[in-house]
């Protein structure tokens, strides 16, 4: 194999990579240990309760949950092409790096990969109800790729639902498997689902916050295709509106929950949340009344995703 041949299939994989978003898929998987390992098997832990599940079980499970997620981002640069080619044409892959149907084929592939997975455990398992969330979450992926994404309201919902679920899958699991066998955390349940419904409201709201904001910055190829979300029926200022209720909505959990947690053994939690999560939050949110230009809006979007970041971080607190 000559130099360059080489070059070009490393280009390949690496634009491959791009278009399956390896970042957020590593912050799917992230999102999946911390939730497991600070969260499920921590308060597990001090019930005294063993885990219904094994480690190398939990794995193939979650990455059963990131390869489809890396089939709903290629399939939906696949489906936004035309929209991309206006919203910003620097960043395509498809048609330009990549043939155009590769969007297509990962998504089968991938798709393929991710329920032949959660099949395979969910059989070993003999837990046929995680198996049907997993076919929901399939299903969810290909519909808000091909049709809910251009309707209005439904695309930023699913989406945030998805976001919350990062959250709660790998609670679901633990749950469904725990009650099979009569593994489930009694004393410490309250204080591990206080946690776990915590971080999945915040995360439904920042992740509904942040997609009104992208689509305020891509409105203007949304627009050309007929797309009907929030900043094209109802306007800019009634966006921003929405978003700013959103963030205060969030800034309203996060006092609740640090009001819970000085008052419990997490008072070292307590204060990020007060001094970094709740005064991030604030920040956001004159930069949300700020905005104006498309380059206010976008940076407004990459600082969100920062706080999405520092809030998912923060479960590493949880046993210190």
């Amino acid at each position: 194999m000559d130099g360059q041949r080489l070059l070009r299939m490393v280009k390949s994989v690496g634009n491959f990579f791009k278009l399956i978003r390896w970042l957020d898929l590593l912050f799917i998987a992230l999102i999946f240990f911390l939730v497991y390992k600070q969260i499920l098997t921590h308060f597990y832990a001090i019930d005294g309760t063993a885990m219904p599940i094994t480690t190398l079980e939990y794995i193939l499970i979650s990455l059963a949950f990131v390869l489809m997620s890396a089939a709903g981002y290629a399939l939906n640069d696949y489906y936004d092409y035309g929209m991309d080619e206006i919203n910003k044409p620097d960043k395509l892959i498809l048609h330009h790096k990549l043939p155009y149907k590769t969007g297509l084929y990962s998504f089968i592939i991938l798709m393929s990969l991710g329920i032949i997975i959660s099949f395979y455990q969910c059989f070993v398992w003999k837990n046929g109800e995680i198996f049907i969330i997993y076919l929901f979450i399939a299903a969810m992926f290909w519909f808000y790729s091909s049709k809910y994404k251009r309707e209005l309201i439904v695309g930023n919902v699913i989406v945030s639902l998805m976001a919350a679920l990062t959250i709660l899958l790998p609670w679901l699991i633990i749950i469904f498997e725990g009650m099979d066998a009569h593994l489930l955390p009694v004393s410490m349940w309250k204080s591990m689902n206080f946690f776990i419904f915590s971080y999945a409201l915040l995360s439904f709201f920042i992740t509904f916050a942040r997609e009104i904001v992208k689509d305020i910055v891509d409105i203007e190829g949304d627009k050309a295709f007929g797309c009907q979300n929030i900043p094209i029926k109802y306007g800019i200022k009634t966006s921003k509106l929405i978003v700013a209720i959103s963030i205060i909505l969030i800034l309203v959990e996060l006092i609740y929950v640090s009001t819970r947690l000085f008052s419990s053994a997490y008072d070292i939690m307590g204060y990020f949340f007060a001094f970094v999560l709740i005064p991030f939050g604030i920040y956001i949110l004159v930069l949300t009344m700020k905005a104006k230009e498309k380059s206010q809006w976008k940076n407004l979007s990459d600082t969100m995703k920062v706080y999405m970041l520092a809030g998912i971080l923060s479960m590493i607190l949880i046993t210190i």
